[in-house]
């Protein structure tokens, strides 16, 4: 089972897969899928990059993926503008990784899949999107009974199409 996304948002040095600059460049690709807002934290600040090392830390097979996809951001980023990615204002950033997208799909899958998956497990993004998740298997919430007079308007409006 993979781990829920954690909390923390200190990079992890010593036995990680990705060493400190990597988990800057993750860090920075991350926070342009998801950026911050007034009210909502990015995607490093949830503890995204923590969420994958510790699932590389699980699974190791798939370290040479995310250093492939770091290296191939790097490689990019030099490429467009002869600076390493976590140097790039984030309009370069973005266009870095829309090239990305775009040569690299499966490549740029996994970063969007995992930036996803580590910021909407989290517990914390659970509170503040007021979502309550519920074990599969159980009924969930109940959902409220639906009014039919919402449908009045539209049920008594003339027909917007052509009767063949």
């Amino acid at each position: 089972m993979l781990p829920l996304a954690c909390k923390e948002t200190e990079k992890t040095e010593g036995k990680s897969a990705l060493d400190s600059s990597q988990q800057d460049t993750l860090g920075f690709a991350m926070d342009e899928i998801i950026p911050a807002n007034e009210k909502m934290p990015s995607a490093s600040e949830i503890g995204g990059v923590s969420y994958v090392i510790k699932i590389l830390e699980e699974l190791p097979d798939l370290s040479p993926l995310f250093i492939s996809l770091i290296d191939k951001i790097e490689d990019q980023s030099l490429q467009q503008s002869n600076s390493g990615f976590s140097k790039l204002n984030n309009v370069k950033r973005i266009t870095v990784l829309t090239t990305i997208e775009q040569t690299e799909p499966e490549l740029f899958k996994i970063l969007k899949d995992f930036t996803y998956e580590s910021y909407y497990t989290n517990k914390a993004v659970h509170e503040l999107i007021s979502y309550e998740p519920y074990p599969t298997g159980t009924s969930g919430p109940e959902m409220e009974p639906f009014d039919e007079k919402l449908l009045d308007r539209v049920k008594n409006s003339p027909s917007m199409y052509t009767k063949i």
